[in-house]
């Protein structure tokens, strides 16, 4: 019997290349890399979007975009913070005006949660909402029906609980106590016999 390869949409190739993209960024250790790697996975998941129809998601994706790279520069100046400012009623403007109901209520919930998560300094914190993100975003992706972008937020998930263990472990381990000398320690005075 012949088989014949399922076609290849330009949705697929774009969602692949996404996914492709989702699963290194997560693996980023330091904080710089996580949002430069989120605004290219993010600029490809757009493209991926608009074919398939999700037009909320597809804008809400560019201003992921605009927002890992205001967030990059370490520190917050003003322009910084002009940015995200106008980024939070753009997650309302961008909902209300490609309102398509269920759909377009999870993904707005998704950046909102990922919004919050690239404003931290600390990774930690950052990787927890994305956790809370990624439960709206992967609703979002069943019923828009793309499992390019379903495969990618389980694997964001599972490398961000990951990293997550690695760093929460690493937080807990006691800073070694320094090895003193016996022989040296014998012979110091005590502590109130200096100022005797």
């Amino acid at each position: 019997m012949l088989s014949l390869p399922l076609p290849i949409t330009a949705a697929d190739a774009f969602g692949g290349a996404a996914f492709a993209g989702s699963c290194l960024w997560p693996l980023m250790k330091k904080r710089r890399a996580l949002l430069a790697g989120q605004a290219a996975t993010n600029l490809m998941f757009i493209t991926h979007y608009v074919l398939l129809g999700a037009h909320t998601a597809a804008a809400l994706c560019l201003l992921v975009v605009a927002q890992a790279l205001a967030a990059l520069p370490e520190g917050r100046s003003r322009w910084q913070t002009a940015v995200f400012a106008a980024t939070v009623p753009g997650i309302a403007a961008i909902a209300l005006f490609t309102w398509s109901g269920l759909p377009s209520a999870l993904s707005s919930l998704g950046i909102t949660f990922s919004t919050l998560a690239r404003w931290q300094s600390d990774a930690v914190r950052m990787r927890l909402l994305l956790l809370v993100a990624g439960g709206f975003w992967v609703s979002h992706n069943a019923l828009v029906m793309s499992p390019f972008a379903m495969a990618s937020d389980a694997f964001c998930a599972a490398a961000n609980l990951l990293r997550l263990r690695g760093e929460l472990r690493k937080s807990k381990v006691p800073a070694p106590v320094p090895a003193v000398n016996a022989t040296a320690n014998a012979n110091a005075l005590p502590s109130g016999a200096a100022a005797a």
